[in-house]
């Protein structure tokens, strides 16, 4: 059930720049621990901002729709002002979704984007394989087929998501940043959130513990055989180890991060953050240089074998 606290209209200005530094503090200022929305009426203020990243789209969007559910009044306001990040939600899709159309004349889908989407669980493996991989394909100049080692890694995220979920829907956005030779993709619900599922298994973990836990190979919260719990390990080992990419993970009061180590194993390292993250995020920076080589070893395995 999800409680309205306050009887009482708010404004909440975005923060000049939305990334994984600012979102707990302006999610604290929408909802509580508990998910409790702290007012009746919202106004979300985009004046201020300047640079919003692929985990701030994504956020924004779960709170609307978390809010929606609670029966939150929800406005927008200085979003028809033409800044730079306004231009950039407008071409990404996020007004047309959420107000039924677009905000400037001269909005044009970005081939540096994937549009922002609404994902069901049901739908997810569709969406992979139709536009998500089509679209990283295109961005990097490869094809689907000698990418299924990056298809397959961002499948499992998908798995996880909605694994730890719970609310059978989640958001998605994706950014090709080619300067900087990185793709960046935001997954994220607000359902239950792994820690609340490890402590189904574990009972009075913590939140770091859980995220630690949950990145174990062998370790599950779930019964079926789909599942043997590889799912976390497998992602956090090949998007790092073979493509030198970062996994950034928030649930709950925690947050791990696993990035690229001189050994065999991912340097994983999980920590108690300042703040709460209700549900799951998955934050995964992929590197567009080593794609080739990916690509190459995966070649020479088949011809070897």
């Amino acid at each position: 059930m999800l409680n309205i606290l306050f009887k009482k209209d708010v404004v909440i200005q975005l923060p000049i720049q939305f990334n994984v530094d600012t979102m707990y503090p302006f999610i604290e200022k929408v909802i509580d621990e508990q998910c409790d929305a702290k007012c009746s009426k919202l106004t979300f203020d985009f004046s201020k901002i300047r640079f919003i990243e692929p985990v701030g789209v994504v956020i924004l969007s779960n709170l609307i729709e978390y809010l929606k559910k609670a029966k939150v009044k929800v406005f927008f306001s200085g979003h028809t002002t033409k800044t730079p990040s306004n231009i950039f939600l407008d071409d990404s899709g996020f007004f047309n979704h959420y107000l039924n159309k677009f905000m400037f004349e001269s909005h044009s889908a970005r081939s540096t984007t994937i549009p922002l989407q609404l994902v069901a669980n049901q739908d997810a493996t569709s969406f992979l394989y139709t536009k998500l991989m089509p679209w990283i394909g295109r961005e990097v100049g490869l094809s689907e087929d000698s990418l299924s080692a990056i298809r397959t890694s961002i499948e499992e995220i998908f798995h996880n998501i909605r694994d730890h979920s719970g609310v059978g829907i989640g958001c998605v956005f994706a950014q090709h940043f080619p300067k900087k030779r990185v793709i960046e993709l935001a997954i994220s619900d607000f359902g239950l959130g792994i820690p609340v599922l490890v402590r189904t298994s574990i009972p009075n973990i913590t939140d770091t513990e859980a995220l630690r836990k949950a990145s174990e190979e062998g370790f599950t919260t779930k019964s079926n055989v789909r599942n043997r719990g590889a799912g976390l390990t497998n992602i956090t080992r090949y998007i790092t180890q073979r493509n030198n990419g970062t996994i950034l993970i928030s649930s709950g009061k925690a947050q791990l991060s696993a990035v690229k180590s001189n050994g065999v194993e991912p340097k994983i390292t999980a920590r108690t953050i300042v703040g709460f993250y209700p549900g799951t995020l998955v934050r995964a920076i992929l590197r567009t240089d080593t794609f080739e080589k990916i690509v190459e070893d995966a070649e020479r395995e088949i011809f070897e074998w």
